[in-house]
């Protein structure tokens, strides 16, 4: 018996065996010439070059100017339109993206050079950036991982695992996870809550344990148990705390509590969804492990088998595909090349957004709709996301299919979104505030801190002013939003909706509950507060001010 340790991300503890994956052995797939399905590879090499532009030019905008140089002439030269014509011929030829990309590029590489004669002694550099690039069109990649066909209970362990290879697997099998990896803020985590899933990231060597070894997780604190003694097991597994502080009076609650959903199987669709209703689906989740990409019909059935459970007076909130960071699908995503949603940060194109908002109108036939864009972050991208949905109303109205009664929402979870909020509000019957993005961006280039920080606070409290002078309801969702202590500072932005994981619905309510008991809050601005936090600079000055309304 030995112990390991991690970093917590899923509470509760658990025990199975030992479900080790890994990676392949060969760690780039080598793409010879062959038959490749043309239209895919054009698809893939379009979105991996658009994809890969864009991330030089964000990484222009801080650097000094040699390196600034260097990345822009990498860009320009990866994407200008006589090698993208010269390689989608190849392609259509038969060649692989990959291979394309390699022939053309490298063979234009010295012309480039010759014209470019201030780029010379970089020159090792930007065919390392060549390099980079042909790596992610291939069909292999390091994070690729053979996964398993799960027939049992196990602990699923591995180096790094994204959400839509989680999710492809028999959840109902995976008892706990363990990376070595991973990250806490990341959409993995959330996954694991809302599956109950208890995990534990950061885990040193943790795929040097063998399978079918019996392992304990007791993610409360933080500890891995590989071949614990009967005694351990029988003690941890009876300590749990399974207690729920129920709510006994709703006539308290003056709030929208709701659920956070994506992960969760319509067969386990819990009470609490039921009963209280979507707070934010999230709807990305529902289709990460599909190797196709899903069809309206599929769409409109997958929702409507949620959106019927549900209580015809509890909300109904979706938001649309956000693929962005690691919540990439297991099928290829088709984004716009030009157009107002060309690099559109939830990375989805018109195509599949169009079908999807058309499937939530259809699977909301009869009912009331909140449908949210996340990562909005220009005028233009608002602008030709509400002509759409108008759009596919239209259509329906057109072909005379039933649809529901729709409402416009938008995330508020970047800072280009907090300065345009005052627009977004209102065209936007709500705006809801996604905490853990923000916080990411409010800590960048630094990894997001876990503390509620002034430059947060900042943010949350200017998008909170703009809800309040457009006279859109205010909404809070992330991990911020379950933090008890933050509870009265919402109510004092006027926050009326916020949205949790289900396993935090009941401590939420409960928390909500004793204030109201205790200070009879009512939702409302407060001027003064947002004048206090905004000449607010420092860790202790903010927490002083939360202190003193709780």
């Amino acid at each position: 018996m030995y112990t390991l340790s991690g970093l917590s991300v899923s509470a509760g503890v658990c025990t199975a065996k030992a479900c080790v994956i890994t990676t392949p052995k060969s760690e780039f797939s080598k793409d010879d010439l062959q038959s490749y399905d043309c239209e895919e590879e054009r698809q893939r090499y379009l979105k991996k070059t658009a994809l890969f532009a864009q991330k030089l030019r964000q990484t222009i905008n801080p650097a000094k100017d040699c390196l600034r140089d260097l990345l822009g002439a990498a860009s320009g030269f990866i994407s200008s339109g006589s090698n993208k014509e010269n390689i989608l011929t190849l392609i259509d030829n038969g060649c692989s993206a990959a291979l394309a990309a390699r022939s053309v590029l490298f063979n234009k590489l010295e012309s480039f050079f010759a014209n470019n004669n201030d780029l010379l002694t970089d020159k090792t550099e930007l065919i390392s950036l060549m390099n980079e690039f042909i790596h992610t069109l291939e069909h292999t990649s390091q994070r690729e991982i053979q996964l398993p066909a799960l027939t049992c209970d196990v602990i699923l362990i591995a180096k790094e695992i994204t959400p839509a290879q989680l999710l492809s697997l028999k959840t109902k099998y995976i008892k706990g996870v363990i990376l070595e990896g991973g990250r806490d803020s990341g959409h993995l985590g959330v996954v694991l809550r809302e599956l109950n899933i208890p995990a534990i990231f950061g885990v040193f060597n943790a795929t040097t344990i063998k399978n079918d070894i019996k392992v304990l997780i007791d993610s409360n604190s933080s500890v891995v148990i590989v071949e614990p003694s009967n005694e351990i097991t029988e003690s941890l597994l009876t300590k749990q705390d399974l207690y729920q502080d129920t709510i006994n009076d709703e006539s308290l609650l003056n709030i929208t509590i709701g659920c956070a959903v994506g992960a969760m199987n319509n067969e386990v669709l819990t009470g609490f969804i039921t009963t209280h209703g979507l707070g934010l689906l999230r709807s990305e989740f529902l289709f990460l492990s599909s190797t196709t990409e899903p069809t309206e019909e599929e769409m409109t059935k997958r929702f409507g088998a949620i959106f019927t459970k549900i209580n015809k007076k509890a909300p109904i909130t979706a938001r649309t595909f956000d693929f962005a960071d690691d919540k990439k699908p297991m099928f290829t995503i088709k984004v716009d090349e030009s157009g107002p949603l060309k690099d559109y940060g939830a990375c989805v194109g018109t195509d599949l957004l169009k079908k999807e908002v058309r499937a939530l109108l259809r699977a909301s036939a009869g009912l009331n709709i909140k449908i949210v864009f996340p990562l909005v972050t220009k005028i233009s991208e608002k602008d030709y996301l509400i002509k759409l949905s108008c759009d596919c109303q239209r259509e329906l109205k057109e072909q005379n299919i039933k649809y529901g009664k729709m409402e416009i929402s938008f995330m508020i979870e970047t800072p280009a979104a907090v300065l345009l909020a005052p627009a977004f509000a209102k065209e936007g019957s709500m705006v809801i505030i996604g905490t853990s993005s923000l916080a990411e961006y409010a800590s960048a280039p630094c990894p997001p801190d876990n503390a509620f920080t002034p430059v947060l606070a900042k943010m949350i409290v200017m998008a909170a002013k703009a809800a309040h002078e457009a006279g859109a309801t205010l909404g809070v969702a992330g991990r911020f939003a379950s933090r008890s202590e933050l509870l009265p500072l919402f109510y004092k932005l006027g926050v009326t909706y916020l949205v949790t994981g289900t396993y935090n619905i009941q401590k939420i309510k409960s928390v909500v509950e004793r204030l109201n008991l205790k200070q009879d809050l009512t939702p409302s601005f407060d001027e003064e507060l947002y004048n206090k936090i905004m000449c607010t600079y420092s860790g202790n000055e903010l927490d002083e001010i939360i202190n003193r309304l709780n």
